[in-house]
């Protein structure tokens, strides 16, 4: 069982949410979180608040460490349609670019990878070419994306995420019930979409369970993994999904709150329960045998509220949720 470390509002008004949390080492080992206040906040790893800045965002919706060697420490995005840059160590933002070139569409999504950055935006109506999945290069950013999908997605991008090793792949996630996995080598769209998954049911998340599967959580909570169809072999068919079900009869939880990739040991599903005030952090186990297994229990959770993100860092947890704290856990034994 986890133990609770130390839990802080960092200074936020009464009824905040927190939405997200990520950790950049870049300026030290510096985390952030958005929330409902359309604020940044940086601490470090015990919770200690280093800057507590606006985002300038009518909206925060998203954020992500970047990972390039530039002073980009952090990347935000909002519902008014930008992207800004952020630098950990001086909380100050050192770039921003209109994210849709088309129009004021707003951004729901981002993830990084090296020097560029995925920005996927949010439906203004239905129909092809009103939900982007664009690409920009941070040594370039006011040039403009220099990828942009326009016709894979019908409904708001709600996750992105890039291959492990194959740093050309992009996944992409959305509400519109299917997830595209692209070569962002191309530039036409055609040539570029390798795969379409269709769970047939709007995105949670999404991402690459091992370098050859992909995972999808579905709102409605069903699990479900498939296998890339660019790592099977020509002669070969590929394997039907493997499909989990609905996730809240097998753990007993209300909601997923996201699936956890790490460095060595097996991904991690986190789920929760507002009713038991219950955190819990599920093993998925490997390639050759995907299946729950051990459970690290995270107590009294963020009491009856939703927790709304969870990151891994050195055998610490890390949450956040719409009771506007942020929880450090241990789980070492």
């Amino acid at each position: 069982m986890a133990r609770c470390l130390k839990s802080r509002d960092l200074g936020a008004p009464p009824d905040t949410y927190f939405y997200a949390l990520a950790n950049s080492s870049q300026a030290g080992s510096t985390f952030a979180t958005i929330g409902s206040d359309d604020a940044l906040r940086l601490f470090d790893g015990k919770l200690k608040l280093q800057h507590s800045v606006a985002t300038g965002h009518n909206g925060v919706a998203c954020l992500a460490a970047g990972n390039d060697n530039s002073n980009a420490s952090f990347v935000t995005g909002g519902s008014d349609g930008h992207l800004r840059c952020w630098d950990a160590r001086t909380g100050q933002a050192i770039a921003q670019v209109m994210a849709d070139p088309r129009g004021a569409a707003g951004v729901a999504a981002v993830t990084c990878q090296g020097p560029y950055i995925a920005a996927g935006t949010e439906s203004l109506k239905e129909g092809l070419g009103d939900v982007s999945v664009l690409l920009y290069d941070t040594r370039q950013l006011a040039g403009g994306p220099v990828r942009q999908y326009i016709e894979s997605h019908t409904d708001t991008v709600t996750q992105l995420a890039f291959h492990p090793t194959l740093r050309n792949v992009l996944l992409s996630g959305s509400t519109d019930g299917l997830v595209s996995v692209f070569d962002v080598d191309w530039a036409d769209e055609d040539d570029a979409l390798q795969q379409v998954v269709n769970p047939r049911a709007a995105v949670h998340c999404a991402g690459f369970l091992a370098p050859d599967q992909v995972y999808v959580v579905s709102m409605d909570e069903q699990y479900s993994v498939y296998t890339l169809a660019k790592t099977v072999e020509e002669d070969e068919q590929v394997p039907p999904p493997r499909q989990f079900g609905d996730v809240r009869e097998a753990l007993g939880c209300q909601y997923v709150v996201n699936v956890l990739l790490q460095a060595a040991g097996p991904p991690l599903m986190v789920h929760g329960h507002t009713g038991k005030r219950d955190l819990s952090i599920v093993s998925l186990g490997s390639p050759d045998a995907w299946a729950f297994g051990q459970t690290i229990k995270l107590p009294g959770a963020h009491d009856e509220e939703l927790v709304r993100d969870v990151i891994l860092v050195d055998q610490r947890a890390y949450s956040c949720g719409e009771d506007g704290r942020v929880k450090v856990w241990s789980l070492g034994t």
